[in-house]
């Protein structure tokens, strides 16, 4: 496009969002096209806010018209390039504006947002009314959206026992390329409300993990539950990232466990590191006191059982953490004691249960983790498995870091574990840190503590490359042992992965919904034109076996 088609463009943005809704500030250009792994290469052409689904519904067809890439993104808490744009012309769609809690329907036990509102501000909403959705959000549900973990998929909250955020949606509406609203589940139906997510073929399904690449989610429906009225909460050390995983994959086939996950050594020293900062001090004191039958009104003892917990876990290595739910005390204690006839046998010992009770207390607190609790860029990789892979899978993970620790010592990057499961699958999840400079994205969302303290960090290419690969390598390795993945983005492959047949299938819905190729672009491997399929990323074929000159960082 040339400068005037790009100034006819925002003209016609602005007189549909106004001034407001059309940013075109170089320095928030740049933040929006930051995501926790860094920077976009390319800035998009403007971003827009739209705050009603009507004017959202207009500003694509007016995009569609002129052929302009759009790129939906919610709170940016993506680490997988799924919203950065690739081209000058791109714009941008910050859906934090739709926002709305839109319809709480008890009766039918179902409620829908508009996409942008948060899962914080959901769950303290049904709460206040014993509710809750079955799976409720991920750990950075503060601030990440109801619509961008539809796009990505997403787990934690409730997702031992309810699965993960595809598994949880009754229906959506869609904004398709042409600006129209595709109403998916039982609404597909003319004058039918959403109550059920299938009214024959499942539509929903094909938009839920899309990153986008389909449609622009503008409202999402998902079940209600009662808040389940008793939880308990258990710890346990061990001595093996196998020995975690066995137990994982264990209580996983047992499905009782709300929530599951696991910290190895290393997380565990950075707990300790954070210290009352990370756990939010004497505050989280009072949050646990305030919830535990057991040590209500004692701070004191909640305080000792705190300081208690953590050197236990320091000194134990792999501890695993465990959220069971009742309709009642009885029905929990069962499930805590089930949990307990698992895990001991394969455990060191069972230690205090502190960090899951304090993440329970409070699901959705301040992000804090964006950096190491040095300063260092924290960037994660996630493979998801069956259960019968999980054990080895972790062997030879941790085995890949063992073989690389050379290059890492020399580059001083260091790793953490996090584990998960829930009732079919295990994930992974490695962290790197390192330090490196603060980008944009770090700048807008640390705290004012980090920002005083690390600022000023040197930029260091060298290291974040070797990170780089460090992550693609690993990814690529976990491929050949059938990896599945959250968020694919522009970093885990996706249509070079599929056999001919599901390949021809996806290209064949991208041009159904998205003729042109404007949705989001290149994300999931697709672009809409030609052949559909964009290859992103070449991953080796052996990557366990790197050759050296691959990895000659000077």
């Amino acid at each position: 496009m040339t400068d005037q088609d790009n100034a006819q463009a925002l003209g016609m943005f602005q007189s549909l969002l106004g001034p407001d809704g059309v940013i075109t500030d170089k320095d928030e250009l740049t933040y929006y096209t930051t995501d926790i792994s860094g920077e976009g290469e390319v800035l998009p052409l403007c971003v827009l806010r739209p705050i009603a689904i009507d004017q959202l519904c207009q500003a694509v067809t007016i995009a569609g018209g002129l052929g302009l890439p759009l790129v939906p993104r919610g709170a940016g808490m993506s680490y997988t390039k799924g919203y950065l744009p690739e081209s000058q012309n791109a714009v941008m769609i910050d859906m934090s504006g739709l926002n709305a809690i839109e319809d709480i329907n008890e009766t039918d036990m179902v409620v829908t947002v508009q996409a942008g509102c948060t899962w914080g501000a959901l769950y303290d909403e049904l709460k206040e009314r014993g509710l809750r959705t079955p799976f409720f959000g991920p750990l950075s549900g503060i601030a990440s959206t109801v619509g961008g973990a539809a796009s990505n998929n997403s787990t934690f909250f409730g997702s031992g026992t309810h699965g993960a955020m595809a598994d949880n949606v009754i229906g959506l509406d869609v904004i398709l390329a042409d600006g129209s609203l595709l109403e998916t589940g039982a609404s597909a139906a003319e004058g039918r409300t959403p109550f059920l997510r299938h009214f024959g073929p499942d539509l929903t399904g094909l938009f839920l993990g899309d990153c986008g690449a389909f449609g622009i989610k503008a409202r999402v429906t998902m079940p209600l539950i009662a808040m389940p009225a008793s939880e308990d909460h258990l710890s346990f050390a061990f001595d093996t990232i196998e020995d975690i995983a066995e137990a994982h994959t264990a209580l996983a086939r047992e499905n009782v466990v709300a929530e599951q996950w696991g910290i190895d050594p290393v997380g565990n020293q950075n707990l300790s590191k954070h210290g009352f900062t990370f756990l939010e001090g004497l505050g989280v004191v009072k949050d646990v006191a305030a919830t535990a039958d057991k040590v209500a009104g004692a701070v004191t003892n909640v305080t000792k059982l705190l300081f208690q917990g953590q050197r236990l876990a320091d000194r134990s290595g792999y501890a695993l953490h465990v959220v069971v739910e009742g309709v009642d005390a009885r029905e929990a204690q069962a499930k805590a004691d089930r949990v307990r006839r698992i895990c001991i046998p394969l455990a060191l010992k069972e230690l205090p249960n502190v960090i899951p009770k304090v993440t329970r207390s409070k699901p959705f607190r301040p992000i804090k983790a964006l950096l190491g609790p040095n300063g260092e860029n924290w960037l994660p990789v996630h493979g998801i498995f069956p259960l019968s892979s999980a054990v080895e899978v972790s062997a030879i993970t941790d085995e890949y870091f063992s073989r690389h620790i050379e290059l890492m010592t020399e580059h001083n990057i260091t790793h953490s574990y996090l584990t998960a499961a829930s009732a079919t699958s295990f994930l992974i999840e490695p962290m790197f840190y390192w330090k490196d400079r603060l980008h944009a994205f770090h700048m807008r969302h640390v705290t004012e503590e980090q920002k005083k303290a690390y600022a000023k960090t040197k930029a260091d290419p060298e290291t974040r490359e070797v990170v780089m690969k460090l992550r693609r390598d690993l990814s690529g390795l976990w491929d050949a042992f059938g990896a599945s993945h959250h968020q694919m983005g522009r970093t885990y492959p996706y249509a070079s992965q599929l056999s001919s047949a599901a390949r021809a299938a996806a290209v064949a819905i991208k041009a159904a919904f998205d003729p042109k190729g404007i949705m989001n672009p290149g994300v999931l491997e697709l672009s809409g034109e030609g052949d559909g399929v964009k290859k992103m990323t070449k991953f080796p074929e052996f990557p366990q076996d790197l050759l050296k000159e691959e990895w000659t960082v000077r």
